[in-house]
């Protein structure tokens, strides 16, 4: 795959990760409201919003897509989906229909808004808060309903969505955290639950749902926040479970609301200068300044590592090239090669104990090396950045912390331009 492709491919599993946070609501509804009355059938597919208690959650966006059994996989991808909507992009990822409930919780959709209302379905509710990002959020996955009153043409009633609103307790320092919250027992859940902390960040560097722990059965994890602190972001707990509810067999995912991890996680990394590998002498020289993979801005910047007198993806109104030279494209554009350098290395402000590298990256890391250098440019041990394609984080551990100043990143195919973000700790 081309690196462009490989770019876009990211982007759209950001945008499908984030599109419910788009979907209408009533901004002015309050987050409590009555107590949530029994849904009257309507409509094609009707169910009603609630919190444990009972209360109705009038400041919620419901959305629904269908699947069929001919495409299983979009149901698995659902259901494993953490709460955060479908994670692929095209068309195992059906465009979902919005509803919007009204005070008492209710919501309703016609047929001529879904189709084909006896196929399999996933019908998901956020909760939109004021202090998080992320509200609590709730997935049901149903599956495919061919026969009875629905396949006769009746209203299908889609199991109550509740709310899992659990406190979450985070503890520790420097990004070694213990998150625990309280058993998911306060909403219908089957024989076996199983707990997911995840991390997704904000602001205008939000990205999709991060691994962080788990899964497990118990109400505690370890988590190293170290690894996500390049954009500031909020740590939820995703309780996953299958229930026969109104027997139907559901798979459920319930996402709590998002709490600001503690501490300021700033890697000692940050806005240091950068070295970059001359492809033609072998030599590392300073590259130029400021370095764009340890500024913090987790976006790819298509400029990458370069070293001066190599241009820059910026328009030339002259039509001369960066030596000075006309470009051979017309006025306004300039003509310019990828920076090629087999390392790119980042210099510390003074040496320290090196224990984790993060590299960020759009593309496959693959054959990729994380070296931690001396100061005469030797290589004191080195690690493969591991991972799976597309993954963007890539966490890199020194069994054996080493008291080092330069980390370099070594990559025969040219690491210059492809990276997002380095951090050291």
């Amino acid at each position: 795959m081309l690196p462009k492709q490989r770019g876009s491919v990211a982007m759209a599993l950001v945008a499908t990760v984030l599109a419910l946070a788009a979907c209408t609501y009533d901004r002015s509804a309050p987050l409590r409201g009555e107590l949530a009355p029994s849904p009257e059938p309507t409509g094609a597919l009707y169910s009603r919003v609630m919190h444990a208690d009972g209360y109705s959650a009038p400041r919620s966006s419901v959305s629904v897509y269908l699947y069929d059994t001919a495409n299983d996989v979009k149901a698995v991808t659902a259901a494993l989906s953490l709460g955060f909507f479908c994670l692929l992009p095209g068309p195992f990822c059906p465009r979902p229909v919005s509803a919007e409930p009204d005070e008492k919780g209710l919501w309703s959709l016609e047929k001529d808004e879904l189709g084909d209302t006896t196929a399999g379905l996933q019908a998901t509710a956020t909760l939109h808060v004021g202090d998080a990002e992320f509200g609590p959020n709730t997935t049901l996955v149903l599956p495919e309903s061919g026969t009875g009153s629905v396949a006769n043409g009746e209203p299908r009633r889609v199991p109550d969505l509740v709310y899992w609103e659990p406190a979450l307790t985070v503890t520790g320092k420097d990004g070694l955290l213990e998150v625990s919250w309280p058993a998911a027992t306060d909403v219908p859940t089957g024989k076996k639950v199983t707990y997911t902390v995840v991390s997704a960040s904000t602001g205008d560097a939000a990205s999709g749902p991060l691994l962080l722990a788990g899964p497990t059965t118990g109400t505690s994890a370890e988590v190293d926040a170290r690894v996500y602190a390049d954009a500031p972001s909020e740590l939820m707990v995703v309780a996953q479970t299958t229930a026969k509810i109104g027997g139907e067999r559901v798979e459920t995912a319930y996402r709590s609301a998002g709490v600001a991890p503690p501490g300021d996680l700033t890697p000692p990394s940050r806005g240091a200068e950068c070295l970059a590998e001359d492809e033609a002498s072998g030599q590392l020289r300073p590259a130029v300044s400021p370095c764009p993979i340890t500024d913090g801005d987790v976006e790819w910047d298509t400029d990458g590592v370069r070293l001066p007198g190599v241009c820059a993806t910026e328009t030339d109104t002259t039509g001369t090239d960066a030596t000075g030279s006309a470009s051979d494209g017309p006025a306004g554009e300039k003509e310019c090669t990828e920076p090629n350098h087999p390392r790119v290395c980042v210099v510390l402000p003074e040496p320290r104990e090196v224990s984790l590298v993060v590299v960020r990256t759009p593309f496959d890391p693959v054959g990729q090396q994380v070296e931690l250098l001396d100061a005469q440019h030797r290589t004191v041990d080195s690690r493969a950045v591991k991972g799976d394609a597309f993954d963007e984080v890539y966490p890199v551990r020194f069994e054996k912390p080493a008291r080092i100043g330069v980390v370099c990143l070594q990559d025969d195919s040219g690491a210059g331009s492809g990276l997002s973000e380095i951090s050291i700790w």
